[in-house]
């Protein structure tokens, strides 16, 4: 039993670590990216600097961030499944890792089940309604949803890799000095 705990919680940490690390992707490589995809391609004289329009580079981030949303809402019943049957089987209950397991799974849920069919819903009506007020406050939203997420999820990350360094039985700790 204990070494199949073991393989879950490896799994669930290597997981964990797939989407923090998908999350940084999206939001710190992929997005700048896209959204001076005219620069770029001007810069090598590939398209006219006003080819790519800023609209049409949210419809290609919107693409990736759809995609991603199919990874998020695995991994928050993933995160629901394992940190409840963790809190229920462990003899040291944490009650932090099961409530930040908790508010990471509503905010996955409240970014791709809220924010990003919202923004969708914007894109459907054209450049004109992207360009509003109410669409910039809500993408600043989903932008804050998703950073808090990052945070809770590495949190979460770094608090069950502690927690494993302490677990270790005695004879391994003493081989590791």
């Amino acid at each position: 039993m204990k070494i199949f705990t073991s393989c879950i919680t490896s799994l669930y940490l290597l997981c964990l670590g797939t989407i923090i690390g998908g999350i940084i992707a999206c939001g710190a490589l992929v997005a700048p990216v896209i959204f001076n995809a005219s620069q770029y391609l001007a810069a090598i004289e590939i398209a006219d600097p006003s080819g790519i329009t800023r609209y049409a580079s949210g419809i290609l981030m919107t693409e990736i961030f759809a995609r991603f949303n199919y990874l998020l809402n695995a991994m928050a019943i993933f995160i629901l499944v394992y940190e409840l049957l963790a809190f229920n089987i462990s003899s040291k209950k944490s009650l932090f890792l099961l409530g930040i397991g908790i508010f990471s799974v509503v905010l996955i849920f409240l970014f791709t089940m809220y924010y990003t069919p919202a923004i969708i819903a914007a894109q459907v009506d054209g450049a004109a309604a992207t360009a509003t007020d109410e669409f910039g406050s809500l993408h600043t939203q989903s932008e804050m949803i998703f950073q808090i997420l990052l945070i809770s999820l590495s949190a979460s990350f770094l608090w069950r890799v502690y927690l494993l360094r302490f677990s270790l039985p005695a004879a391994a700790k003493s081989r590791r000095k």
